[in-house]
């Protein structure tokens, strides 16, 4: 992973090095380009001068002069012949025309006595109105110093194009190589952190130092960590209670049989002894598939439907009326209003029937009842009964799987921990509060932000 993020870094900048010299390349040509065309514009401008320095078939030496002049300040060694090639007028002629002070400024500039030799005119042929009048010769003034000029400029140039190479490549190349360790650190210690985890051990997390994807990354590996920890604390400690209440009714069975067998008890009191155990072992199987069913769902996106809450709640009421009634127990549905809700109805309607069950055990005298409600970001269903209620030192222990209580009331302690369980899947949460001898008031809350809608 390092290296290829190094890897694509260099790339990057050899490309972008790449596309400094081709865009400097341009740059100098279009410069070049700009440049000669420049000049070109000026010589003709110097040439058209000189074509209208001519007159009446005679030169103007006063303005041919003057157009001379011109063309030495640009740098152009000049010379105007006739048709006959006999010259007309040169820049050297010019030249001795010129005060003292322009002689020794142009100098400075110029190789003036240069001989001709050391240059090669080029000859451009003059015209008014379609007729030759003579010839243009031009060539540029040789400059001092200009080819020691010209070799420094070029050497500077490599050499900063050189240096600057160096100092952008190599910073370029270690803040690649600082870069791809910062960038592939945090995926290094999230593939350490998966190592160890597929070796079994749950506890490593990683750190979260930024808000992008490889933080939103570290963030979901550390919540798929947290959960496969509680799962594997959840799964042993389901076996260690598994066995435990396996082992005692098999226990008594065993003896009851033995006890049978030997002659020590009667068979028909020993028989309806393990029938009672029997029972209590198929509830015990009943309630591991409960378990396993609400597992198996806590991990399956359920499909939302709209449903109108208050017919929600009265049709589970009604389906439970019955059992309740038995006990001389009573169910009422509080809130009269509508309320329409979009959510998880398979999920919902699991947690409202093992609250009320577990309302039923506990509930000697009265009932319960179901009232819902909403505000401006919520809906609630609150489930009160008039029970033996729970102690407050047990309040934080009744979602545990398994727990029975101090009392050691029957039941396997599976139906509020798979309420819990269920309700955090949905994203909601659930509050309760007890008075012993009063009753438990269950309430949950679920949210517009997971998943439900409020008409």
């Amino acid at each position: 992973m390092k290296t290829k993020i190094f890897l694509a870094f260099i790339a990057v900048i050899l490309t972008a090095l790449l596309s400094n010299f081709i865009f400097q390349w341009l740059i100098m040509k279009d410069f070049d380009s700009y440049v000669g065309s420049v000049k070109k514009d000026q010589f003709y401008w110097v040439l058209a001068s000189v074509e209208g320095s001519y007159s009446d078939g005679k030169w103007d030496k006063d303005s041919l002069s003057e157009s001379i002049h011109w063309a030495m300040m640009l740098g152009l060694n000049v010379k105007v012949l006739d048709n006959s090639g006999k010259e007309v007028i040169s820049s050297h002629e010019v030249m001795g025309s010129l005060s003292e002070s322009m002689k020794q400024r142009m100098a400075e500039h110029f190789h003036i006595h240069a001989h001709e030799t050391d240059g090669k005119f080029t000859d451009y042929p003059l015209y008014i109105k379609d007729k030759r009048i003579g010839t243009f010769l031009s060539m540029p003034f040789q400059k001092q110093e200009l080819k020691e000029k010209e070799s420094i400029f070029k050497k500077r140039t490599r050499n900063f194009i050189l240096v600057s190479f160096l100092i952008a490549g190599g910073g370029s190349l270690l803040i690649a190589f600082l870069l791809s360790r910062y960038l592939s650190k945090p995926i290094m210690n999230l593939k350490k952190a998966a190592e160890k985890i597929s070796k079994g051990d749950f506890t490593p997390r990683t750190d979260i130092n930024s808000h992008d994807e490889v933080g939103e990354l570290s963030g979901t590996f550390n919540k798929m960590a947290e959960s496969l920890q509680r799962e594997e604390k959840l799964r042993k400690h389901l076996l260690s209670n598994i066995a435990h209440e396996l082992r005692t009714p098999l226990t008594i069975l065993k003896t009851h049989a033995e006890a049978i067998g030997d002659g020590i008890m009667d068979k028909g009191k020993g028989l309806e002894n393990i029938r009672s155990e029997i029972d209590r072992l198929i509830k015990l199987v009943k309630g591991i598939e409960d378990i396993t069913a609400a597992e198996a769902s806590f991990f399956t996106k359920g499909q939302e439907a709209e449903i109108n809450l208050k017919d929600f709640l009265s049709g589970i009421g009604n389906d439970m009326l019955p059992a309740f009634r038995e006990k001389g127990l009573d169910i009422t549905i509080v809130n009269s209003s509508g309320l329409t809700i979009s959510t998880d109805v398979e999920k919902l309607e699991r947690v409202i029937r093992n609250i009320l069950s577990n309302s039923l055990k506990f509930t000697e005298k009265g009932g319960v009842s179901i009232e819902h409600g909403k505000d401006a970001k919520t809906f609630f269903i609150e489930i009160k009964d008039t029970g033996k209620g729970i102690p407050e030192k047990e309040l934080p222990l009744i979602f545990n799987r398994f727990y029975r209580g101090e009392s050691g009331t029957e039941g396997l302690g599976l139906g509020l921990a798979i309420v819990k369980e269920l309700v955090d899947i949905m994203g909601g949460r659930i509050e309760v509060r007890s008075k012993v001898n009063k009753g438990t008031l269950f309430r949950l809350y679920f949210g517009i932000q997971a998943g439900t809608k409020i008409n």
